[in-house]
């Protein structure tokens, strides 16, 4: 009932909208999600917690998720992918990178 008093507000009012871009197809929502710190010892558990929070975010897009990866990676860790940052495929870069670490880092702790 609450929700019918604000659309009929917002009917009344139209000033009282938020402004819609031209072309809506192109309007992005911007969603915060709580990124864990990169745990290099257990790389794997890491990205199931990250794909935790980009699931409850509803954040899909392959290339949002690449960037959320490598924004939270120290130096030293980033430097062990530096090829699949600086020259990331165009398709399957989350995947490429999470295998990269995952595998260096199982690697560099056995």
């Amino acid at each position: 009932m609450q929700q019918d008093a604000i659309t009929m507000q917002h009917d009344a009012n139209p000033s009282a909208r938020p402004e819609q871009p031209p072309d809506s197809t192109s309007y992005i929502n911007r969603v915060g999600i709580r990124v864990p710190p990169f745990w290099p010892e257990k790389p794997a558990v890491w990205f199931a917690q990250l794909e935790g929070q980009l699931a409850l975010s509803n954040i899909t897009h392959v290339s949002t998720i690449f960037y959320y990866v490598i924004s939270q990676m120290d130096n030293k860790y980033a430097a062990e992918v530096e090829n699949v940052i600086t020259n990331p495929p165009t398709h399957s870069r989350y995947d490429r990178i999470k295998a990269e670490l995952i595998r260096r880092r199982t690697l560099s702790e056995e």
